[in-house]
């Protein structure tokens, strides 16, 4: 699928998300994207409403052709941002564990959120390297490699186990720049809701790289 036609699919679904339209019931992904939002929505509204738009973030970072320009590490950075959906992952978590939140608790809990998004992301990466080189290798526009590892390798002037080396430290400092960032929040705001959100992010860290050691999505050469 070419970026431009993914953006045409994207844009339906979110019509449909957003109960905009009702689904083709004939077309599974219809109303599934349908009903699952409505079902949302029914348990609890407001924060439902909330996942909403990071949903959309995300959906709409999967088809920029911001992926296919060359970008330095920052800027990588405020790219797979959205792209691996970190706001997405945390409203869901906000709405899976009923957690409603302030506008000055998740301003507070921002910088967190940000230190959160990079491990997530570089350690996708490292761990997807292998599986997106050979997605890449087909040529289509939407399997473009879009990595720190090849931003790594130029700026370390490494090979692929170098730039991955590299990587895994920096993950291992953003986990103490984790406890770091906690402790400053904390000190300024010990709400409860707060304190569990801030945990559930250092859950999200811990939980996405033993998921990304092990899936098959990233590890069988089969998949994908």
């Amino acid at each position: 699928m070419s970026l431009d036609d993914g953006i045409i699919y994207n844009e339906k679904l979110m019509r449909l998300a957003r109960g905009d339209e009702q689904p083709d019931r004939s077309i599974p992904v219809e109303y599934m994207m349908y009903d699952i939002w409505e079902s949302m929505r029914a348990h609890d509204k407001d924060l439902a409403d909330e996942v909403l738009e990071p949903a959309f973030v995300f959906m709409r970072a999967q088809v920029d052709k911001q992926r296919l320009k060359p970008m330095d590490l920052q800027t990588y950075f405020e790219y797979r941002e959205q792209d691996v959906g970190k706001a997405f992952l945390s409203a869901i978590m906000r709405f899976s564990m009923g957690l409603h939140m302030t506008s000055e608790e998740l301003e507070l809990a921002r910088p967190v959120e940000e230190n959160c998004s990079k491990s997530i992301s570089v350690v996708n990466d490292i761990c997807s390297y292998e599986k997106e080189v050979r997605i890449a290798a087909r040529g289509h526009e939407g399997g473009a490699l879009c990595s720190s590892v090849p931003i790594m390798q130029l700026i370390a002037n490494v090979d692929v186990p170098g730039a991955k080396r590299i990587l895994w430290q920096m993950c291992r400092e953003w986990e103490v720049r984790h406890r770091q960032l906690v402790d400053d929040v904390t000190r300024k705001n010990q709400s409860p809701a707060l304190a569990a959100y801030l945990e559930g992010l250092e859950y999200q860290m811990a939980g996405n790289e033993a998921w990304s050691l092990i899936t098959p999505r990233y590890n069988d050469v089969t998949v994908g």
